[in-house]
């Protein structure tokens, strides 16, 4: 199984960096350590629109909604190429549902 995370710009490919660091990113990595952890045949990936834009075109839905909406619909949560949530990061709890 396949969890894909499609990030909007941020400063680093964690996006847990500087001095005000947002929550909701310390908690998207501790729940990405937890599903790694709980399901280790789980591959989990995150994309940032900035410096991986052909893996955003690689998923047609999310090239689709990216192209509509704008970049403001991100992040987009995949699991098998499935779209499971967007203009905000799934929890363990989301993702855990759609495995």
């Amino acid at each position: 199984m396949k969890i894909e995370i499609y990030d909007p710009p941020m400063c680093c490919s964690s996006g847990i960096c500087g001095p005000s660091v947002d929550d909701t990113l310390i908690k998207l990595n501790e729940d990405i350590e937890l599903l790694k952890k709980e399901y280790p045949d789980a591959s989990v990936e995150r994309y940032m629109i900035t410096q991986q834009p052909l893996k955003f075109r690689e998923n047609e839905a999310v090239f689709k909604m990216v192209k509509e909406k704008g970049k403001e619909i991100l992040p987009i949560t995949t699991v098998n190429g499935k779209i499971i949530k967007y203009s905000g990061y799934a929890t363990y709890e989301e993702i855990q549902t759609h495995l």
